[in-house]
């Protein structure tokens, strides 16, 4: 990795905002998610927006040229039309030269697939400098009086130039799926479903099974950082900062526990606590966060996994890369 940029939206949602409209206690939202606020993007901030000011930032910051890259992706499930993709629009705005470009969809972990995809490019010799972008506006997509989804997903937006390099090395990915899963996180109603009653049907919503998901997680996830860490040649002892998908505090508090990892040893993103869980966008802007905030360094020795719909799940082990 060569550098993250990221785009959080200008407007702040504070869980007594949300509690007042959903008729609960604040503090019964931040006990059961870990989040206390996040961000809703407005009109003019659309998914192709913000994430040509992220990938614009992490280009400028690198000193590459839109012009010197070869591939961009763009994992994203709240894009609103189906045709055509937002990526090659992205890559026009940014002043790219004509290059490859498509969405990735695979919900919270397309930004992982996405370095996994744009590595094995770099790595067979298919494409110089590649820029990964996760972007989401779930607000759009969440059903505001939903209680169990309504105070989790947030907007934002994140991108990853990714180009040959001595350091940032990216090692090999870890990912996979589990569709006898793919109910507990789902659009509903379908297409069809809309098609076929137009006038009575509602608007297509995200629909989660939160208690069926946290177990899945908490089980699922442990295994899958182990076999990152083999996939990367490396002991979990030796994983200095850890990025686990920004789904919800209790998810990553439980996935640590089970890891046998310590605060003093290893630190953990909990971005989520201030942008919510942003999907696509959530890894890019957890590592924003913490070079930003100094928690973390360039360089460092990082173990990342996401998780979603599908079930989906990726993830790699790098080092940490330089922030716009």
């Amino acid at each position: 990795m060569l550098m993250i940029g990221s785009y959080r939206p200008h407007r702040i949602i504070s869980n007594s905002e949300l509690a007042a409209h959903l008729g609960v206690d604040e503090q019964w939202i931040l006990t059961r998610t870990g989040i206390s606020e996040r961000r809703f993007a407005g009109p003019e901030e659309t998914v192709i927006s913000m994430s040509v000011h992220a990938a614009d930032s992490a280009l400028s910051a690198a000193g590459v040229s839109a012009r010197e890259v070869d591939v961009v992706l763009l994992a994203t499930s709240t894009h609103m039309n189906q045709t055509p993709a937002a990526a090659p629009i992205i890559a026009s705005e940014l002043g790219c030269a004509g290059p490859a470009a498509f969405d990735i969809s695979a919900g919270c972990s397309g930004l992982a697939h996405g370095v996994g995809q744009a590595t094995a490019l770099i790595n067979s010799g298919q494409a110089g400098n590649v820029l990964v972008i996760g972007a989401e506006k779930l607000s759009h997509v969440v059903d505001p009086d939903d209680r169990g989804v309504a105070p989790i997903f947030g907007d934002g937006a994140g991108a990853v130039l990714i180009g040959p390099t001595e350091n940032g090395h990216i090692r090999k990915t870890v990912w996979g799926s589990d569709g006898s899963y793919a109910r507990l996180i789902r659009q509903e109603p379908t297409w069809e479903t809309l098609r076929a009653a137009p006038a009575t049907t509602a608007t297509p919503m995200l629909r989660m099974e939160g208690t069926e998901v946290f177990r899945w997680a908490t089980g699922a996830v442990p295994q899958i950082v182990e076999r990152i860490a083999i996939a990367g040649e490396i002991g979990l002892d030796e994983v200095e900062v850890f990025i686990p998908h920004q789904a919800n505090l209790r998810i990553i508090d439980g996935v640590v526990r089970k890891l046998g990892w310590r605060e003093e040893s290893v630190v953990v993103a909990d971005d989520v606590r201030h942008t919510g869980n942003t999907s696509a966008a959530a890894l890019p802007l957890a590592i924003d966060d913490l070079i930003s905030s100094g928690r973390a360094k360039p360089g460092q020795l990082a173990l990342q996994v996401s998780f979603g719909a599908g079930l989906s799940y990726a993830g790699q082990v790098f080092e940490l890369p330089r922030v716009a």
